[in-house]
């Protein structure tokens, strides 16, 4: 990619509890936003502050334990392929807490069948549908109970009903207090749960407010998403 600016000269303060949902064009930068901020990617310059401190200078030990502090729903779902779904999930708990595998399944459960995955957990990845794999993918962002929650368009291959526990959940998360991004690109559903909404152009932040204020932003990418939730 070359001298490629990917995200240039952003700036922005969110407070814990915030849900911040962050609008833009496919390629805006909103995925590496939310993946840098979760200490997944790394950038060549600038902060990233958590709690007063700039997790890009973590060293290994500090930045598992920034992990162990996150969950993350990934676009792609990005299950471990050659693990069983069950291995997936109990994976975060026996690794990072020693946890045998009855503990961990018994912390997973509960979501398991919020989303009625039971006869899934001995298959792989592959024998699970695209939609399947999101809701895996869910449960592991939010089974250990983490501060902060990066969501990267959840809502992408869920039939209608998976997306109506998903909303449930999302707002469980949120009357619990948590700090969470969202990339969605269920405008709809984006700008129901915000409390505030950040506009991003080629890796720009151009708009940071409420959506009462977005409304009223002159900005013509961000009015043209934002029409497309009405």
């Amino acid at each position: 990619m070359g001298d490629a600016i990917i995200l240039d000269s952003i700036e922005e303060f969110i407070p814990s509890g915030t849900v911040y949902y962050i609008l833009g064009k496919s390629g805006s930068g909103k995925s590496l936003l939310l993946k840098t901020v979760a200490g997944l990617q790394l950038v060549q310059k600038g902060e990233v502050l958590v709690d007063g401190k700039n997790i890009l200078h973590f060293n290994q030990r500090e930045m598992l334990a920034y992990h162990c502090r996150c969950g993350f729903v990934f676009q792609n779902a990005a299950l471990i392929s050659n693990m069983s779904i069950e291995e997936n999930l109990t994976l975060f708990f026996r690794y990072n807490y020693n946890m045998s595998f009855k503990e961990a399944i018994k912390k997973v459960m509960p979501y398991i069948e919020m989303f009625q995955l039971e006869r899934e957990l001995k298959h792989r990845p592959a024998a699970l549908s695209m939609g399947e794999r999101m809701l895996v993918n869910i449960v592991r962002a939010v089974m250990h109970d983490p501060e902060y929650i990066f969501w990267d368009n959840p809502m992408a291959n869920l039939d209608p009903a998976s997306k109506r526990k998903v909303r449930l959940l999302f707002t469980e998360m949120k009357g619990k207090g948590k700090t969470m991004l969202l990339s969605s690109d269920d405008v709809v559903f984006g700008t129901s749960v915000a409390s505030r909404i950040g506009y991003f152009e080629e890796g720009k932040l151009l708009f940071s407010g409420s959506l009462e204020e977005a409304k009223k932003s002159d900005l013509e990418g961000l009015q043209m998403l934002l029409h497309q939730g009405e």
